[in-house]
């Protein structure tokens, strides 16, 4: 499956608005089919999920009955810069414009987007 930007930028979003110290965020076909994930299919999200896992964006990340649910403890360190760097629309679309689908190309483009963004070099 080809990788997109988006879908991890939706799950990272996701993820942070739905843990905090002392709960984690489960998810199901049905968590998946409403609100901002609601534009991928399961299938797209699972595969998603599992590469923010394997990218050190997320923590504790568990899934069950085959990857029919999961559950997430909440964005890693490295997760919560990601997400910071490209929480901007501004940046965010600087970025898509690449069109880079390389998790660790995004994340150089990503931080130096955001330098450049703060720096008032980006509009």
């Amino acid at each position: 499956m080809k990788l997109n930007p988006e879908c991890i930028r939706d799950i990272l979003i996701e993820i942070e608005s739905n843990t905090g110290y002392q709960s984690r965020w489960t998810f199901d076909e049905s968590t998946v089919e409403s609100g901002i994930l609601s534009r991928y299919t399961y299938e797209e999200f699972a595969y998603h999920i599992s590469q923010c896992d394997k990218a050190g964006l997320i923590d504790d990340y568990n899934s069950y009955d085959f990857g029919e649910s999961g559950v997430v403890s909440d964005l890693s360190p490295y997760g919560h810069e990601f997400l910071a760097n490209i929480r901007t629309d501004t940046v965010w679309n600087k970025l898509k414009a690449t069109g880079t689908t390389s998790l660790p190309i995004l994340f150089n483009l990503a931080k130096d987007f955001a330098l450049a963004y703060f720096q008032g070099r980006i509009l």
